[in-house]
């Protein structure tokens, strides 16, 4: 026993602040490697619709547009009376032997209207097309209007194509029609 009296612990100023100093280290390491986030940097979406898109770009099947069906006449731009018929004509892919059609729509009134085939392969050519716009349709008004061609396929669905073209819708005596 008289051995456990001699040893006595006495208290060591640089031996508290290695401990204290140790202790604070630790802590700090600690809080600052829990804290820590990792995280995955995405590239920028192009715009709002690419975001419920997953397929990546480069193998999505881009379809091309196809211009299958054009209006000819009248003109872009084309000031034509209001209250009058006005024929509307144009020129389409098809043939004698395909089974498609073009219609028209005026100003976004359905429904669609068909044209008549006018190309040189019979009544079913519609390479050639054309349509009389009459009141008991609709008429033109003054200002802006808008004239939509649809082409589309029985045979085949997914063949469709569509233009429009606005003209200028003027009162009798201020028209200009070439």
């Amino acid at each position: 026993m008289e051995r456990a009296n001699r040893i006595k612990i006495k208290p060591s100023v640089p031996l508290s602040l290695f401990i204290l100093g140790t202790y604070s280290l630790l802590l700090i390491c600690s809080c600052t490697l829990t804290g820590m986030v990792y995280a995955q940097i995405f590239p920028k979406q192009q715009s709002p619709s690419t975001t419920t898109n997953t397929i990546p770009k480069s193998t999505q099947q881009v379809l091309p547009k196809l211009h299958l069906v054009k209006i000819i006449s009248p003109t872009k731009g084309q000031q034509v009376p209001v209250g009058k018929d006005l024929v509307i004509s144009g020129t389409s892919a098809d043939n004698a032997t395909s089974d498609c059609k073009i219609s028209i729509k005026v100003n976004g009134i359905k429904p669609y209207h068909n044209a008549l085939p006018n190309g040189t392969g019979g009544q079913n050519d519609y390479s050639k097309w054309s349509f009389t716009l009459t009141p008991a349709y609709t008429t033109l008004t003054e200002g802006q209007n808008k004239i939509s061609a649809h082409f589309s396929c029985t045979d085949n669905p997914s063949l469709i194509s569509k233009t429009s073209r606005n003209v200028t819708g003027v009162t009798a005596t201020g028209a200009s029609v070439p």
